[in-house]
């Protein structure tokens, strides 16, 4: 019988993770760029309950921009 990974197999439990790779210039040119307005933000919401949705639509390339879990 081959090994079960519980987290892997089962639970399907997810780490966050942030990367920490910009400096101090590259925060103030983004900064400036945002003062400038020529960002644009697309979120997708999802209710709460719908956060496996969320994964999964992220995993498969569905949203372009970020998704947002709505509290109920």
């Amino acid at each position: 019988m081959p090994p079960l990974d519980y987290e892997r197999h089962l639970f399907q439990e997810r780490t966050v993770r942030s990367v920490a790779a910009n400096t101090r210039d590259d925060g103030r040119a983004f900064l400036a760029e945002a003062a400038r307005g020529r960002l644009t933000v697309r979120a997708v919401r999802y209710p709460m309950r719908q956060a496996d949705r969320a994964l999964a639509d992220l995993a498969a390339g569905k949203v372009t921009g970020v998704a947002v879990l709505v509290p109920p």
